[in-house]
């Protein structure tokens, strides 16, 4: 383009500020050819594309030099052309590569600046120098632009808006669907191996279908970085460590049975390595195939490293709430329905030494009957409480613990006193069931662990908390010879509620004060 600009410009300027003008019209008309031939045999060849590079340079440093001999004046192209070679080493080759060019073309200029000049007038060779000093300051400005395009490619973001993974589906199926969106890939093929395995799966996505086999070994080929193959021509191409392009043979990197297997052809090979297993992505069909999809490479490997990683985060995540859930409905259940069996066996057994006894145990039956229809009720309270809104009001919480209070005091034949100092408020649905299953903890515990004959309940509000004090004239709790110690389930009920507790002991009496957060959200 530049070279047929400048043609363009010979041909209708009719008084033009060049000095050869013929010379350099041939010159920039064979450049013309040079390059429109050029065009046409890299256009879909990355291979050539690849190995033309350096020649194609030095052409053109060529014609940079020829111009400096032959032009003079503003509408001399130098500064164009010097601007397209240090944009083109720097694309590329990157800094290093820049950096020579900037020097050699300096050189060149410089010289030839000198040559032309020779007739000793001190305003040529001035400006000669002036330009000089000019493409220096340029060279340093193009030179950053291929350091910083060389750590952009060797630092490929992590993160990027690649794909999310879907947790019904493998993340290497998402993965390679994602890849060949982002390569505009017509068909690919991902082998991954998860460690300690000693099969790999091989997800081929072609013609709009996805399928699934296994195959037996370790890998297709030896990847260590991307790389583009042409199996037919035995190719491959790909960048070492100072992003200079090597040239290598496809079939010492792919294996040949595989790639047959696979249909693999000709296109772009990713390695992928993660924690958990690591794989090889071909993908194949893309348009416009060329040195550049390297980099593009890298990045898609760093894209499904992401999304590999993501999928293993949100499934453990998923398994820790559903771990969480079922410790709490066991506990749930464990404090609603296992403590009142427990107390109803408590019940029983004083009703069989009455029996022994001689007396009448019917009302007492009936009683136990009622508790049990009672207990019935509770637990499809409770059940609704799982499915109901998230919140209730704080004066229905109350009335709740007031009667299961009186329940328990004749499931365990023992004295409950419950009492309230609330305001009208709104709590969760959790806390409702957590402070049912800690009044139901803490009575029964009393009794069993402590022999306790009453036990008070006290219920106030704080700043965002709700108080529980459980007060007992039972014994102090076993494993602890000072103040005793809390019992596990209790605790841990407090710990899973996310509350506080103290206990403490004295004047013959045991008091256990819960703190819960009124405000949590579950």
């Amino acid at each position: 383009m530049l070279a047929t600009l400048f043609v363009f410009a010979l041909w209708f300027d009719m008084d033009p500020v060049f000095e050869r003008a013929s010379t350099v019209a041939f010159l920039l008309a064979g450049y013309v050819i040079f390059a429109l031939a050029l065009v046409a045999t890299t256009w879909k060849d990355w291979w050539l594309d690849a190995r033309l590079a350096g020649p194609a340079h030095a052409v053109d440093v060529i014609v940079f030099t020829a111009l400096i001999a032959f032009t003079e004046g503003y509408d001399s192209p130098y500064f164009t052309f010097f601007t397209f070679l240090l944009l083109a080493a720097a694309i590329r080759w990157g800094w290093r590569a820049t950096t020579l060019t900037a020097i050699l073309l300096m050189a060149l200029y410089l010289t030839a600046g000198m040559v032309v000049s020779g007739s000793g007038e001190q305003s040529t060779v001035h400006d000669f120098v002036d330009r000089t000093g000019h493409l220096v300051i340029l060279s340093f400005v193009l030179i950053w632009f291929g350091v910083n395009r060389w750590r952009a490619g060797m630092h490929p973001l992590e993160t990027s808006a690649f794909t999310e993974p879907v947790l019904d589906e493998s993340p290497v199926a998402t993965g390679l669907r994602a890849a060949m969106h982002a390569a505009d890939s017509g068909s690919g093929v991902l082998v991954w191996r998860e460690h300690g395995k000693n099969h790999a799966d091989v997800f081929v996505a072609r013609d709009g279908d996805l399928t699934l086999s296994q195959m037996s070994g370790k890998a297709i080929g030896a990847i260590a970085t991307p790389f583009l193959y042409d199996l037919d021509n035995d190719r491959a191409l790909t960048r070492d460590e100072e992003r200079n392009l090597r040239g290598l043979s496809a079939r010492d990197l792919i294996q040949a049975k595989p790639a047959k297997e696979f249909r693999l052809r000709d296109g772009l090979a990713v390695p992928i390595k993660t924690g958990s297993g690591e794989g090889e992505l071909f993908l194949e069909d893309v348009p416009n195939l060329s040195v550049d999809h390297i980099d593009i490479g890298a990045s898609i490997a760093s894209d499904i490293v992401g999304l590999v990683e993501r999928h293993a985060l949100m499934i453990a995540i998923e398994e820790s709430a559903e771990a969480r859930s079922r410790l709490t409905l066991a506990r749930d259940l464990h404090d609603s329905v296992v403590q009142f069996l427990a107390g109803t066996a408590f019940r029983l057994e004083a009703l069989k030494r009455d029996l022994n006894a001689g007396r009448d145990v019917q009302p007492d039956l009936n009683h136990l009957k009622q508790l049990m229809l009672q207990e019935q009720g509770e637990l499809r309270s409770f059940i609704a409480a799982l499915r109901s809104a998230p919140q209730i009001e704080l004066e229905a919480l109350v009335q709740d613990l007031r009667s299961l209070a009186s329940r328990l005091a004749q499931q365990w034949d023992v004295f409950c006193d419950f009492s309230a100092e609330t305001t009208d408020m709104m709590v969760p649905t959790r806390l409702q069931l957590d402070t049912q299953h800690l009044v139901r903890e803490a009575v029964a515990n009393a009794v069993r662990h402590a022999g306790a004959k009453s036990v008070t309940i006290k219920l106030r509000t704080e700043a965002q908390k709700l108080r529980l004090d459980f007060i007992n004239d039972g014994t102090r709790y076993p494993n602890s010879p000072l103040t005793g110690e809390l019992p596990r389930s209790l605790s841990e009920r407090v710990k899973l509620a996310g509350g506080e507790f103290e206990l403490s002991r004295g004047m013959g009496v045991t008091r256990i004060s819960v703190s819960l957060p009124i405000g949590r959200v579950n």
